[in-house]
């Protein structure tokens, strides 16, 4: 027959491992709570982009020849970023043809820079 000082440090053992197991299933709701909330904030934020660049697109390709134009990789990536988002802007309003046209003008005025190219391939951008 087990010592009465076993079994309750027995039961102690328990009850600490099912109030550590219940921390952790909290610990990890709280961190889904947390990245819902973010992923929301983000396309929330990328939404308001969205809005804001469909008011002025010109400017925004003009951004993207500015950008393309310093020659720095930090700012292809930019200019990428912007690509995508005034893709994403085609699609909704149909316009997918235009864009890829000026995509591909893009391509061809700047085909000796490797890695802007790979860059448009890497984002799926048309004409790659």
């Amino acid at each position: 027959m087990p010592r009465p000082a076993a079994v309750r440090r027995g039961q102690l053992r328990k009850a600490a491992e099912a109030r550590w197991a219940e921390r952790q299933r909290q610990a990890q709701q709280r961190q889904a709570e947390e990245r819902v909330r973010q992923e929301r904030e983000a396309a929330a934020a990328r939404e308001r982009r969205l809005t804001e660049l469909a008011t002025q697109p010109e400017q925004a390709w003009q951004r993207v020849d500015a950008l393309i134009a310093t020659k720095k990789p930090r700012e292809y990536d930019a200019a990428v970023g912007l690509l995508t988002e005034l893709a994403v802007l085609g699609q909704r309003d149909g316009r997918e043809e235009a864009f890829a046209g000026r995509i591909r003008l893009l391509r061809q005025a700047h085909q000796r820079k490797p890695s802007l190219m790979d860059r448009f391939d890497r984002a799926g951008l048309p004409g790659g």
